[in-house]
């Protein structure tokens, strides 16, 4: 018998307008439907080894580690990689699952876009006075996590109602028992659902959120059903291509910021975001809020 998990949390919620509304309230969280209703989209590209922090540096080995949890995952799996033996042994971890549980696919850096970006990018961060927030290669690996979502719709891989980009190493923590995502019923058809990390500050400019690498939404996960997902991805690569033409940019989770900000590009995005947090754990400045969303997502199995 699966458990429910029950979180009650306040929703923060900004509505796009010409005069823009924050509105909060109550909301107790439970899943819908019986475990058909989500679509894992997740990859790995080998870019090195990569300093996540200055003091942290991410490795091949540590997504290798990350991954083995996907074992425990009862859903439907789409992995792009352009590491075969990765693949190989992605696999071989969900053996257990029906075989249409897992597709994989081999896809080089350079047949995506959001890697033919990169020569770009590192021109941006070589711009003197660009305090560089990584890799040109990482900021590509972020944005091909919106593209990669796009060609799943576009190639109607997916069968289910609602679909999730997660990032290969979301569930790092000690996992010994299989578990389902689901969505939640008080996710809005019309909307994307992201993690809340941070309090969202409408005031700055996008040199700003750029160079000072702001966030307030995290990017490992975010569920939507997929015809609103199909313009949210559009109107993510045309703001990529509308920063980059300005000289600026940096990760996802920056775009992001830029997007829903007031006004500051040049188009309204057509796609609200729906964030989920915890006030407390918000204003506490755990690490658990960047895994949220994927926490209350969950549903213990047999």
């Amino acid at each position: 018998m699966g458990i429910y998990i029950l979180v009650k949390v306040k929703i923060f919620q900004e509505f796009k307008s010409n005069s823009s509304t924050q509105l909060s309230g109550q909301a107790t969280y439970q899943h819908r439907g019986n475990g058909d209703e989500l679509t894992l989209v997740t990859a790995y590209f080998n870019i090195g080894s990569f300093n996540k922090t200055p003091h942290l540096i991410y490795s091949k080995s540590t997504y290798y580690k990350w991954m083995k949890n996907f074992q425990f995952v009862n859903n439907y799996v789409i992995l792009y990689t352009d590491d075969f033996n990765l693949s190989v042994l992605f696999k071989s971890y969900r053996t257990h699952f029906p075989v249409n549980m897992t597709k994989v696919y081999i896809r080089r850096q350079t047949s995506l876009w959001a890697f033919r970006l990169k020569s770009r990018i590192k021109a941006i961060y070589n711009q003197k006075g660009y305090p560089t927030p990584g890799k040109p290669a990482y900021s590509s690996a972020m944005h091909a996590k919106y593209e990669l979502i796009g060609n799943v719709i576009k190639e109607n891989i997916l069968t289910t109602t609602h679909l999730a980009w997660i990032d290969i190493g979301y569930f790092r923590s000690k996992i010994s028992d299989c578990f389902v995502m689901k969505p939640l019923k008080n996710m809005r058809d019309d909307h994307i659902s992201f993690s809340q990390v941070d309090y969202f500050k409408p005031m700055l400019t996008l040199k700003e959120i750029m160079y000072q690498t702001k966030y307030y939404l995290a990017g490992g996960l975010f569920i939507g059903r997929p015809e609103y997902l199909s313009l949210f991805i559009e109107d993510y690569k045309l703001a990529v291509e509308t920063l980059m033409g300005m000289n600026l940019m940096n990760s996802d989770q920056q775009i992001l910021y830029a997007m829903y900000s007031r006004n500051i590009l040049c188009f309204q995005p057509r796609v609200p975001i729906q964030p989920f947090f915890d006030e407390n754990i918000l204003k506490s400045g755990k690490g658990e809020s960047w895994f949220y969303l994927g926490n209350i997502c969950q549903r213990l199995t047999k």
